[in-house]
């Protein structure tokens, strides 16, 4: 997870800011300190697609999982 997230370059790490750029938050962002907050599976990454012309995302992509 940390290889394919850290290799995103179009995808800023965040929630949702109600903006126009693409975001990535990775479920493993959830775990405090007593554990996870969610039984959603460690390997989830919600993807928000904003404005970015969509070439550049998808190559961003297929970039990020050749990385895993």
């Amino acid at each position: 997870m940390e290889r394919f997230c850290d290799g995103l370059q179009r995808f800023l790490i965040a929630v949702s800011w109600g903006g126009y750029e693409s975001l990535q938050f990775p479920v493993c962002a959830l775990k405090g300190p007593s554990g996870y907050y969610t039984d959603l599976p460690f390997t989830l990454v919600r993807l928000y697609v904003g404005l970015e012309d969509a070439d550049h995302l998808i190559a961003d992509l297929d970039q990020a999982l050749a990385r895993i």
